[in-house]
């Protein structure tokens, strides 16, 4: 009798270990990614002209919910950058010289299909994202946790999966998909490491760049 109430004690912890909600696992994302960091995200996008490579350098100051996304590729995106702030989001066009300056909840990149905000502040996706725990995987970096969801407004995607480390909680990977299930973007997080960084540091921008508000 004994030995059935310890097992039906030990089935019970395991119930509540895996009825762990998205905000909780999202909780602790935040919590690990509180000091300054930097990753690249890579990986496939539909562009205007059919699928192309993106490749993109994210630096992220958590604390002061500031994060700058760099864009390598691809081609059309080279040399732009986006500086997301609390109520802000700047995109420069390197082509014009410009600094496109718009409220955070309209902003979006022209060419990538889905707004960016969400690659380097999850706060922020979860509040434009109806998340919910799908269950577990195994990917070459470890166990993750996957949730998925559906967009609450126009965020240039319908849905999106989300896959989150579970050994050090943060962000592996991002799949944006339309209302038919077509993948809009497909990005991995790698090269992931803690860094010093500063406001300085993430807003700069050229001297010479018009300034415009949107």
């Amino acid at each position: 009798m004994r030995k059935l109430a310890a097992f039906l004690g030990l089935v019970g912890l395991l119930s509540l270990g895996l009825a762990q909600s998205a905000q909780e696992i999202l909780d602790r994302v935040e919590k690990n990614l509180s000091t300054p960091w930097q990753a690249t995200v890579q990986g496939r996008i539909q562009g205007p002209g059919g699928e192309e490579e993106l490749l993109a350098r994210v630096y992220a100051l958590p604390q002061a919910r500031l994060f700058r996304v760099e864009f390598l590729k691809p081609g059309s995106l080279e040399g732009n950058f986006t500086v997301i702030t609390e109520k802000e989001v700047w995109n420069y066009l390197y082509l014009t010289n410009q600094l496109v300056i718009s409220p955070r909840e309209k902003a979006k990149i022209q060419g990538l299909g889905f707004a960016p905000q969400g690659l380097g502040d999850l706060k922020a996706l979860s509040e434009q994202v109806n998340l919910r725990l799908e269950g577990e995987v195994r990917l070459p970096e470890g166990v993750a946790w996957k949730l998925v969801g559906r967009s609450k407004e126009n965020q240039g995607f319908a849905a999106m999966e989300l896959y989150i480390l579970k050994a050090d909680p943060r962000p592996l990977r991002f799949v944006f998909l339309d209302e038919k299930g077509k993948v809009l973007a497909d990005l991995k997080v790698v090269e992931f490491k803690r860094t010093n960084l500063t406001e300085a540091q993430l807003k700069r921008y050229p001297k010479d760049a018009q300034v415009v508000r949107r």
